[in-house]
């Protein structure tokens, strides 16, 4: 959903957003058709080095070919892979369409094993459910990045001030 959708999409993605409105260094590692188990593949060759970290992936695994138990393994062994001392990891939770509610539980069970706070579905579903956030209805448009810009910044502005 951050990375896009690679077509003519050239919006400036909600993480550099956030890095403008804020003192933080964003470090943006979000990729095109990320799903849980080419994350951690890709996060093995790459040092994350934020004291926050912000999660959110899934939603090409259910989309996918990725069993649950599958997401399960690997969803555990990426939130272990960018744990550190100090280091705070949010999670978004998935929106979930019908009867894949397994998805969900093992997010919820992920996140509370690895002490990782999981900002609610209802967060995210904020953003897409605004009518000019979206290229089609899961990717975001400039409108869309701006928004979710805004409802992170929202979640994070008591632990930064903001510029």
């Amino acid at each position: 959903m951050t990375a896009g959708i690679g077509g003519d999409e050239q919006s400036t993605r909600w993480p550099h957003l956030l890095a403008e409105q804020h003192p933080l260094q964003v470090q943006d590692l979000s990729h095109i058709g990320e799903t849980a188990e080419s994350a951690r593949r890709r996060l093995a060759t790459i040092p994350v080095t934020g004291e926050v970290v912000l999660i959110e992936i899934g939603g090409n695994d259910i989309l996918g070919s990725t069993t649950p138990g599958a997401f399960r393994t690997v969803l555990n062994g990426l939130l272990a892979a960018v744990a550190a001392p100090g280091r705070q990891l949010l999670m978004s939770e998935l929106p979930l369409p019908p009867f894949l509610n397994q998805w969900g539980d093992i997010q919820r069970t992920a996140a509370a094993e690895h002490s990782v706070l999981l900002i609610p579905k209802q967060v995210f579903l904020s953003v897409l459910a605004r009518g000019d956030s979206t290229l089609d209805t899961i990717h975001l448009s400039q409108q869309g990045h701006q928004q979710m810009a805004q409802t992170v910044c929202t979640l994070i502005n008591p632990a930064f001030p903001a510029k």
